[in-house]
C-alpha cells in the first residue's frame, strides 16, 4: 500500500505517556500517512496542526461520540475542519432496541446533513453486536443503513467486527462498497479465538478486501489493532507488513 492511516486507539497508551507531538514522530516513522483520532485530550486545533504538519501526517478522520455528534457538532466539524480532515466516523451508538436505532438513525441523518453541507463525511463504525440483532427480520446494522439516508450517512465496516459476529467480511464488505469513503483494517489471529492479531499474523486477507473496495471509491483505509503489548512496537511491525500489500 502507497499510503496507510493509523487508528490512534491503537496506541492510545503512547499517547497517554509521550504526549501528541512525539507520537505523531514516532507514527510517521513507521510509515503511515495519516491518523485518524479516537479522542484530542486538551490539545487544541492550533497545536495539534502543527504537530501533524512538523510530522508530515494528514488528519483523515476522527471517531467521534455520539452525544457530541448530536449535541456539539458545530466545534467538532471546526476542529477537526482546521485539522483538514473530510471524514468524521460515529465508533457507537445506541443501538440495543429497535427504537434505539430508529432515534440513533434519525440524530445521524441531521449530523450528516450538517456535515454534507460543509463539505465533510459522517460515517458509521459497526462493531459485532449491531451484526448480531436482529429487528424487523434483518440484521439491525442493516436495518440502521437502510433506514439512513446513504448521501448523509456512510459505512465505515470494521472487518474484524464483521468476521468476530461469523459474517463474511468479503461479501459484506461488496455489500456496502458503494458507500464506504473509508474503511477499518483490523486482523482477526484465528475465528475460534476471535483476538486480535497483527496486520500480517491472521485470516482476514486485506488485500483481497483493498481490492474489493478500491474499485468502488473506498479512499481511506485504516487501520486499528487492540491487541495486549507494546502498542508503538504493534504498530511498527503491522505497518511493514501494510506497506508491502
Amino acid at each position: 500500500m502507497k499510503e496507510i492511516s493509523l487508528q490512534l486507539y491503537s496506541i492510545r497508551d503512547a499517547v497517554n505517556e509521550l504526549g501528541f507531538e512525539r507520537v505523531l514522530e514516532e507514527v510517521a516513522k513507521m510509515g503511515y500517512t495519516g491518523v485518524e483520532f479516537a479522542g484530542r485530550g486538551d490539545v487544541s486545533a492550533k497545536d495539534m496542526k502543527t504537530y501533524l504538519d512538523n510530522a508530515g501526517l494528514k488528519a483523515i478522520s476522527s471517531h467521534t461520540g455520539y452525544p457530541i455528534l448530536k449535541d456539539e457538532l458545530d466545534a467538532e466539524m471546526e476542529y477537526m475542519g482546521y485539522l483538514g480532515a473530510k471524514y468524521i466516523a460515529c465508533p457507537s451508538a445506541p443501538f440495543g432496541t429497535l427504537s434505539q436505532i430508529e432515534k440513533t438513525a434519525e440524530v445521524l441523518n441531521k449530523a450528516g446533513e450538517k456535515m454534507a453541507a460543509n463539505g465533510m463525511t459522517l460515517s458509521y463504525h459497526n462493531h459485532a453486536p449491531e451484526l448480531w440483532l436482529t429487528v424487523k427480520g434483518k440484521v439491525a446494522l442493516d436495518y440502521f443503513f437502510e433506514i439512513t439516508n446513504p448521501e448523509y450517512v456512510k459505512a465505515q465496516l470494521d472487518v474484524f467486527h464483521v468476521q468476530r459476529a461469523d459474517v463474511d467480511p468479503y461479501e459484506y464488505v461488496k455489500k456496502y462498497a458503494y458507500r464506504m469513503p473509508t474503511i477499518h483494517l483490523k486482523q482477526m489471529e484465528s475465528v475460534e479465538n476471535k483476538e486480535d492479531a497483527r496486520a500480517g499474523a491472521g485470516i482476514i486477507d486485506f488485500r483481497k478486501l483493498i481490492d474489493i473496495t478500491s474499485a468502488t471509491g473506498t479512499v481511506e483505509y485504516i487501520y486499528e489493532d487492540e491487541g495486549l503489548g507494546d502498542q508503538l512496537e504493534m504498530a511498527r511491525v503491522s505497518a511493514e507488513y501494510l506497506l508491502k500489500i
